[in-house]
């Protein structure tokens, strides 16, 4: 048994309302729909992170997944003017929900966590963490982290693993997701948000 299929069991147990028939199934990847009317999912409880001034987004390319699983959440990667003049700043790493899915947080289970994996002469600290722990079962507020970040040399990306639950509002489907990136340590001319319409998977 792998650890996924794990974790996915756990979720399964603290969920009443989701069948276990759906953890691969292929329903969620257009937002399963349900005649079941959707919950009002709440909203503006977790604190966010306060960000310097004038973070410029970094290029992002979304990695290839094994399975068509819609990217639920979409990744913001920001440095700070220091780092990208000095080589020495802060990283902000964003995880927000895509609206376009009608999906939020499952707080019942192990929450949102991540992994930065860094050439040699880059440091980033911390290099994985997990997002805050949630009173409420459901949310849908962005998962914030401001990391630091320094880099000598050529400047090579970094790799990121982000983990999480998504679960549809009208509580026909929750699975565990896994998605990864490569974020380059340049900025983005196109100042979008990579992921908003790329689909993967665990």
């Amino acid at each position: 048994m792998t650890r996924t299929t794990a974790w996915l069991g756990f979720g399964l147990l603290a969920l009443t309302l989701v069948s276990t028939e759906r953890s691969g199934a292929a329903e969620p990847q257009k937002g399963a729909k349900s005649d079941r009317p959707n919950r009002k999912i709440p909203s503006g409880i977790v604190p966010g992170v306060r960000r310097p001034a004038e973070m410029v987004p970094l290029k992002i390319v979304p990695g290839k997944q094994k399975r068509p699983i819609p990217y639920y959440a979409t990744l913001r990667a920001e440095v700070d003017r220091p780092f990208l003049t000095r080589g020495e700043g802060k990283l902000y790493l964003g995880f927000h929900l895509d609206p376009g899915y009608a999906v939020h947080w499952n707080n019942r289970v192990k929450p949102l966590e991540f992994r930065l994996e860094t050439a040699e002469g880059v440091r980033v600290t911390p290099s994985r963490a997990t997002g805050p722990k949630v009173e409420q079962p459901a949310d849908k507020d962005p998962r914030e982290f401001l990391l630091d970040i320094a880099a000598t040399g050529q400047h090579r990306p970094l790799r990121l693993t982000v983990r999480y639950f998504a679960c549809d509002d009208a509580d026909t489907f929750c699975i565990p997701v896994t998605q990864r990136y490569t974020v380059h340590l340049e900025p983005d001319s196109r100042e979008k948000v990579a992921g908003e319409s790329a689909e993967g998977g665990i």
